[in-house]
């Protein structure tokens, strides 16, 4: 698949594929809860006709391709194999003809597609779930004591996706092409009987952290908001805790994040600063990882593939 034939994929339908609805339509314009963030009121638009996108939270826009490798963290090659590998099936279409028939004084408001969980499955019997991981170096040993392989429907769809479980039983699901969550969203409270309590945004964050501190395990109990917009839910737990380490985002959300515990009285400290140059604790694994496999390349090529 070229640009150009990529180019010809609606947006639209690229967001329905990966379960991401509008929240309104009105006009060419369809309008989303951002996908890069968690928000309440809808900042990411797309137009239809267009067939570009605008995100109003960051102020970043475009077409496909730079949607496309935003929301899958991959290069253009990259991409442009995922929408050629079968996996989407989409049918191009002509933008000046798209949403021609939505009446320009009218809002549509889709349903909203339930997740609905048909099975469980430790880790390492999908390949894909495996791969996935891998993707965003998490240690699989680590990844294998609090996740699980998901499997669910959406319609009449299935699906699949790592799964990690919240206090109320609903699971965080990730996959290559998801980013999402099963009812009841919750945050996920992890005990050992410590006097002090990590707590970060998001499982892929927890995954890291523990990936990081391997070598010398981090000695603490540890709360995964599952989403900013638990913080509240999770003040009660964090207000029995002696200190409280707050891993937050590098952006708006995270600093919302440690204005709240602060507002509500909680010993937090801000850890931040361990991965200021990276948005988040995965970014900066990752970060990691790629430069110790280029070094290792390196290594292997000036001994001639020789051990030293």
């Amino acid at each position: 698949m070229t640009c150009e034939q990529a180019r010809e994929i609606p947006i639209v339908e690229l967001l329905k594929h990966c379960h991401i609805l509008p929240q309104y339509v009105r006009g060419q314009d369809h309008w989303y809860l951002s996908p890069f963030r968690d928000e309440k009121t809808p900042s990411f638009k797309v137009n239809a006709k267009l067939n570009l996108y605008y995100d109003h939270g960051n102020g970043q826009g475009g077409d496909i391709i730079d949607l496309g490798k935003a929301l899958f963290r991959c290069e253009t090659k990259e991409l442009l194999e995922k929408l050629d590998s079968g996996f989407f099936s989409f049918q191009p279409q002509h933008f000046k003809e798209a949403g021609s028939h939505i009446r320009r004084d009218v809002t549509q408001v889709p349903d909203q597609p339930t997740i609905q969980i048909t099975g469980t499955k430790d880790l390492g019997n999908n390949p894909a779930i495996t791969r996935y991981l891998e993707s965003r170096h998490i240690d699989l040993d680590i990844a294998g004591s609090y996740c699980q392989e998901v499997y669910y429907q959406v319609g009449d769809r299935n699906y699949f996706a790592v799964g990690f479980e919240n206090r109320s039983g609903g699971y965080e699901l990730r996959s290559e092409y998801f980013k999402g969550s099963s009812s009841p969203k919750d945050i996920t409270h992890i005990e050992s009987g410590h006097k002090s309590v990590c707590v970060l945004e998001g499982f892929t964050d927890f995954l890291s952290l523990l990936t990081l501190r391997k070598p010398e395990p981090v000695r603490s109990d540890f709360v995964v908001l599952n989403s900013v917009n638990m913080a509240e839910r999770s003040l009660d737990v964090l207000k029995n805790y002696r200190t409280v380490f707050v891993y937050p985002d590098h952006d708006a959300a995270g600093s919302r994040l440690l204005e709240k515990f602060e507002h509500a009285g909680i010993n937090c400290v801000d850890v931040s600063g361990i991965y200021q140059n990276y948005k988040d604790l995965n970014q900066m694994l990752v970060a990691g990882k790629v430069a110790e496999d280029h070094v290792r390349e390196q290594l292997h090529k000036r001994s001639r593939g020789l051990r030293m």
